[in-house]
């Protein structure tokens, strides 16, 4: 029997890992070039090397610009949303009134009394003389306290000598944007002749911690300054009322004087300016209407009120003042 013959061997192909490397670099290094960046794949390493090196290059713009991207996405959806949380902040801001107001009569050192019932021949008896408490009078008589001295002045260009009664007025704003009040008016005035026809006047000192304003019926839309600087002036060529913004709250002192008549109006008309443009808001007496007393043109009991005692003076025509 023949002895059998071994076959050939089949030829094995050569693995890629056996093929020819260029010299210097490693087959890790080939096999993840190949597969991460297989464009860059060559047997020359300078043309390989340029090629990663551009590949990486625009990996890594892209990778900016990407970033660069989202950080601007991102800004402007805040710069948006900041705007948006603004504009919402500011509409609560500027919802509802503008301001809020504290009014109260001021009754602190009067210069006169009026009264709207007259005193019989019997209390006028017991009036005259020494001095003596006035209040049980008042009481029985329908008083009113009022001021004279800025009434009187002829700087306030006042033609008919009445009186003139306060209110003390606190304005307060809270809101975060400023405004100014730049002028107000009285609202809704009307008059009738004064009823009371009996006086005494007292003239002591007031005292004023309030900024003062002073309205004549005759004038309504007209305020004029009581402080000494720019005494009788227009109060609004002169001054304004700052508000919000954490601005301390302004307080006013309202002096109004009728003349001969009894005159009731709804409210103080305010103007005020903001970023917004011009608006209006009204002061009413907490709620409420204001009324001021005249004394009447026929005058009955005019007396002056001292520390000598009290007086009867003849009454005056009312463009003059009486006592003098």
């Amino acid at each position: 029997m023949a002895d059998s013959e071994t076959p050939p061997s089949p030829a094995t192909s050569p693995s890629p890992s056996s093929a020819p490397r260029p010299s210097g670099t490693s087959p890790l290094m080939d096999d993840v070039v190949a597969g991460v960046v297989p464009e860059a794949a060559d047997t020359d390493p300078r043309r390989r090397n340029r090629k990663i090196l551009i590949r990486l290059g625009w990996v890594v713009v892209s990778s900016l610009l990407v970033f660069l991207v989202a950080k601007s996405a991102e800004w402007l959806t805040s710069e948006h949303d900041a705007q948006v949380a603004n504009e919402a902040d500011d509409k609560v801001d500027r919802q509802g009134p503008a301001f809020s107001t504290s009014v109260r009569v001021d009754t602190y050192a009067p210069q006169a009394t009026l009264y709207g019932k007259p005193f019989s021949a019997e209390e006028r008896k017991q009036l005259i003389g020494p001095p003596k408490d006035l209040r049980p009078y008042s009481a029985a008589h329908d008083a009113t306290s009022v001021f004279v001295g800025d009434v009187w002045n002829v700087a306030m260009g006042v033609e008919v000598k009445g009186y003139a009664e306060a209110w003390l007025v606190d304005i307060i704003s809270d809101r975060k944007a400023a405004l100014v009040v730049n002028d107000m008016r009285m609202k809704g005035l009307q008059c009738a002749p004064a009823k009371a026809r009996t006086v005494i006047i007292h003239r002591g000192e007031g005292v004023a911690d309030y900024d003062g304003m002073f309205f004549d019926t005759t004038r309504p839309d007209n305020p004029l300054i009581t402080a000494s600087e720019n005494y009788g002036q227009p109060y609004f060529q002169h001054k304004k009322i700052d508000l919000g913004n954490g601005d301390t709250p302004g307080g006013l002192r309202i002096q109004v004087t009728s003349g001969t008549q009894d005159c009731t109006w709804k409210a103080f008309e305010v103007t005020y300016v903001d970023s917004e443009g011009t608006h209006t808001q009204d002061i009413t007496n907490n709620g409420k209407g204001f009324t001021v007393h005249g004394l009447a043109e026929k005058q009955r009991q005019v007396f002056k009120f001292s520390e000598a005692g009290i007086e009867e003076c003849a009454p005056k025509p009312p463009t003059s003042s009486p006592c003098d």
